[in-house]
């Protein structure tokens, strides 16, 4: 007599499955994050590419002088951050879609510049990622690094947070102590820093020079800071104390300040134009006073007549 053998799978054959699907996941898991950050880091060296072919074209018209040195006939001034210079090719049109100032994983502009010639609305505080070396010219050594993604500070050589990695903070660098720098030449590359964890700076060469200083013959050069206003910002430093709070200050000052000569600090930390802060008064309410209370008069019912 024949039985019925039963399919099902048994309890040992139900955890090795598993098992086999939960090595399988995590070989897949980092294996696609490093894929990702580096389409993500493609991304970013295409933008700097881009950027590096705007600044070249913005010389070939203001005698080889990149943005920072030419002043801004609209401003009257020449750029004092990154994101002045990069707004004048958006100015002048050389630049006309402002996203190739982001990165993935980094600082990303909206794409929205406002109506010419002010273009008022573009690389507002926080749309934009890139630093830029001040005071060169399309003629300066090739090795010269010209954008590089935003420092920590505005010292030179400049340095990053490499405990920041993956996160979207000032001065952070990818995973593993990288960031993404673009020379005079034309050239960008993703290069590995002094670091891997900490403060770190550009890796140091033989003769105890790293490319920045090496290409700046070891005279320190002018860091063109990044606004960042207050996304993202957090905790982190700012960058050598440029504009940082997303925009002018307003006219009641700014939070944190101490209150102008005369004006005494009310709450939240904005100064008060009184000379002293008074508690407030109690709204008048809409509804009337209600009327004096008069005794209600009874009258007798009398079986007189009134004539």
């Amino acid at each position: 007599m024949k039985t019925k053998r039963n399919q099902a799978f048994t309890l040992i054959e139900l955890l090795v499955v598993i098992t086999i699907i939960a090595i399988l996941a995590s070989l897949a898991v980092p294996a696609f994050t490093m894929v990702q950050t580096q389409g993500n880091q493609m991304k970013g060296v295409n933008n700097a590419k881009q950027i590096i072919l705007s600044l070249k074209q913005f010389s070939k018209d203001n005698n080889s002088q990149y943005p920072d040195s030419v002043p801004n006939p609209l401003s009257g001034g020449t750029a004092q951050s990154a994101n002045d210079a990069f707004r004048f090719m958006i100015q002048e049109q050389i630049v006309t879609d402002e996203r190739i100032f982001g990165c993935p994983a980094g600082y990303t502009p909206d794409n929205v510049i406002g109506q010419p010639p002010n273009y008022g609305n573009a690389l507002m505080p926080g749309e934009n990622h890139w630093a830029m070396t001040g005071g060169q010219t399309d003629t300066s050594v090739g090795n010269m690094p010209i954008v590089f993604e935003n420092p920590v500070n505005a010292g030179w050589p400049p340095q990053w947070n490499a405990d920041l990695a993956g996160q979207v903070k000032p001065g952070r660098t990818w995973t593993g102590g990288k960031i993404i720098i673009g020379r005079n030449d034309g050239s960008v590359s993703v290069e590995a820093l002094s670091g891997k964890r900490g403060m770190v700076g550009p890796k140091i060469m033989p003769g105890g020079m790293d490319s920045f200083t090496q290409a700046a013959q070891n005279i320190p050069q002018r860091v063109l800071p990044v606004v960042y206003g207050n996304q993202g910002q957090g905790t982190g430093p700012n960058i050598g104390g440029a504009m940082n709070n997303g925009g002018p200050p307003s006219a009641f000052g700014n939070p944190g300040l101490p209150p102008a000569p005369g004006m005494s600090p009310a709450p939240g930390g904005f100064p008060c134009r009184l000379p002293a802060c008074s508690p407030r008064r109690p709204r008048r309410s809409w509804w009337p006073a209600p009327l004096p209370h008069r005794p209600v008069m009874a009258w007798a019912h009398s079986p007189q007549r009134l004539c």
